[in-house]
């Protein structure tokens, strides 16, 4: 909950800064209470940070957020970039008017032919797969399922895992 309707555009200035942009986790904004005593020593007004020991949660991606008037890095919470939607189809234009020009795209052709190409772009996913697979091992630890479960575009955990798996590996997670 965000009561100033310019906090997202203010928020979008801290996550979008070039040089400490990629650096911010989330932009936090206090909250603000109408009508208290100002001379009462004990009333709230700007308080949103709590003074909190999350076990385990302290180490993995900075501080941990906990408070109202937030606004979080997408990254920063699942690890991964949102699901990029379907590619929309490219216009093409005949040549009959110059100033659209040519937009058809020309064959490309290989040495390798159909085959070498598709072992070529299949060894290339296997690389890039792998290379998540360890981006997500830096963040997350070495838990496989832990790091399976930040995968799932839904959430949740795989669903081949058991109660006692899962609880071992909190455990293991917990004691690194």
């Amino acid at each position: 909950y965000i009561n100033n309707s310019k906090a997202v555009r203010e928020a979008m200035c801290f996550l979008m800064d070039p040089q400490l942009g990629k650096k911010v986790c989330y932009v936090q904004f206090p909250q603000r209470f109408d009508g208290i005593d100002r001379h009462d020593r004990y009333a709230n007004r700007n308080t949103v940070f709590f003074d909190i020991n999350m076990k385990g949660l302290d180490g993995i991606q900075g501080p941990v957020y906990v408070g109202t008037g937030c606004v979080f890095r997408r990254q920063a919470l699942y690890g991964y970039e949102p699901p990029k939607g379907p590619k929309r189809p490219k216009m093409v234009s005949c040549d009959c008017c110059p100033c659209f020009g040519r937009r058809k795209k020309l064959p490309k052709y290989t040495k390798h032919g159909v085959n070498g190409e598709s072992a070529v772009q299949e060894f290339d996913d296997d690389k890039e797969i792998l290379m998540s697979q360890m981006n997500f091992e830096k963040k997350f630890g070495q838990s496989a399922i832990f790091v399976t479960s930040t995968l799932m575009i839904e959430g949740g955990v795989p669903p081949s895992s058991s109660p006692a798996a899962l609880l071992k590996e909190a455990i293991h997670v917990i004691s690194c």
